[in-house]
């Protein structure tokens, strides 16, 4: 067991529990949302998502200019202080490169207004193994910010290293920063995390088990090193951290596989939302494989697994897609549900655990640059009051659009761990 010191909370220590067999699609029949009987008619839906979209906002808090234009993994969080932020991955015209950098744009007043953008001095040189920096996911959980962020030191192919750091001012300084631990320090991203109803935080990584030593390595090449990504970045493999004291200790579960060609290259980038009655789903980004997220499922809590996730039936071009628990089997997902290209930019809601989504609405049609352009990774928070959902994704790679999209009203549902 690894022990960590002075982050998430408190000393953080890590165990790698095995994955087990299929979880299988658990249903609980006395934690069903309940949906009103308006739900059939699509009519209907139609009318209540062009009343929302009349309540929307948007605005850009930042529009990058070149040599220096690039964004991407845009995200939002509410800090301890009610102010908001926006993390992006900047720098250069193209990522991954060794000049990317983790840049924050902040607002006061709720997302009507952004400051310029920010450097996050994460105390690592940006030179050598560590030069290209991007950032992943915040939690906040009371007056603490914990950022999991990587490094490399020229693509992701290259000295991919992962990375937390926590701070106590409202992401202003920071903690030394600290591996991740055991296999994860290494070519892993960190994900969306969740907190349970239970009190558990789970937090889903994609890591990659890269080529056996049998396969030779490519051969050098120029920017933008795309031999050398798709060799180091393959085999990848789905899981979650759960921490049950509130980040002190961690637990690895899960191994999940979309397919068992060990020479697969693709960016997971999996998202996970808990369900009623406790199961928590997981979806998945397969480049190349149907068009289509695959699924995953839990029946316990995010313990166990299955060996494979399998093929959803929501459309998307190998984009990443966030989900957005609404309470009992309410859930949200932020999409492009197109098979074949990054656009558009969606919101559908299910009401009975991501089996159907009635609620679907465009938020943005096509990006900025014309219908080639590509509007790409949508991430934020739903409101405390689950009436807006505030994100951030980039317009083409060079622009970061803040968007507060009005949600649906919710059916009641009889779910037992969300009546307070």
């Amino acid at each position: 067991m690894t022990r960590w010191t002075g982050l998430v909370l408190a000393a953080v220590a890590f165990s790698s529990v095995p994955a087990s067999g299929l979880a299988g699609q658990a249903k609980s029949a006395d934690a069903k949302a309940r949906v009103p009987a308006n739900t059939a008619p699509d009519v209907e839906w139609d009318r209540l998502a062009a009343a929302a979209a009349k309540r929307d906002r948007t605005n850009i808090p930042y529009d990058g200019k070149k040599p220096d234009s690039m964004v991407c993994d845009t995200m939002v969080r509410e800090l301890p202080d009610g102010s908001w932020a926006l993390f992006l991955l900047a720098g250069d015209t193209f990522e991954p490169s060794p000049r990317n950098y983790i840049g924050i744009v902040r607002s006061r007043d709720q997302g009507k207004t952004w400051s310029a953008i920010e450097r996050v001095d994460t105390g690592l040189p940006r030179e050598g193994k560590t030069s290209g920096q991007g950032a992943t996911e915040l939690i906040v959980t009371g007056k603490r910010c914990t950022l999991f962020f990587s490094t490399h030191s020229q693509t992701w192919g290259r000295d991919w290293k992962s990375w937390m750091m926590h701070s106590d001012d409202c992401c202003r300084t920071w903690s030394k920063p600290e591996p991740l631990p055991g296999r994860l320090a290494d070519f892993t991203f960190i994900r969306n995390h969740v907190v349970a109803r239970d009190g558990r935080i789970l937090l889903p990584f994609q890591h990659y088990l890269g080529p056996g030593p049998d396969v030779p390595p490519p051969v050098p090449e120029e920017r933008p090193w795309h031999k050398a990504l798709g060799h180091y970045v393959s085999n990848p493999r789905n899981g979650v951290l759960i921490s049950s004291d509130g980040g002190k200790t961690w637990s690895e579960h899960g191994d999940i596989r979309i397919t068992d060609n060990d020479r697969y290259h693709g960016w997971a980038e999996n998202n996970i939302v808990e369900l009623a009655g406790g199961r928590i789903a997981m979806i998945i980004r397969a480049d190349r494989l149907g068009g289509v997220l695959y699924y995953a499922e839990s029946a316990d809590g995010g313990r166990t697994w299955p060996a494979f996730a399998h093929k959803s039936d929501v459309p998307n071009p190998g984009s990443k897609a966030t989900l957005y628990g609404l309470g009992g089997n309410a859930v949200a997902i932020l999409h492009n549900p197109n098979p074949s290209h990054r656009s558009p930019m969606a919101l559908w809601v299910s009401f009975d655990g991501m089996k159907t989504w009635p609620y679907r609405r465009v938020l943005v049609k096509e990006s900025c640059d014309g219908p080639k352009g590509r509007l790409n990774y949508p991430d934020g928070f739903v409101s405390k009051d689950r009436r807006w959902l505030h994100f951030a994704f980039d317009d083409n790679r060079h622009r970061a659009v803040f968007y507060s999209a009005r949600l649906p009203e919710l059916p009641l549902h009889n779910d037992p761990s969300e009546r307070k």
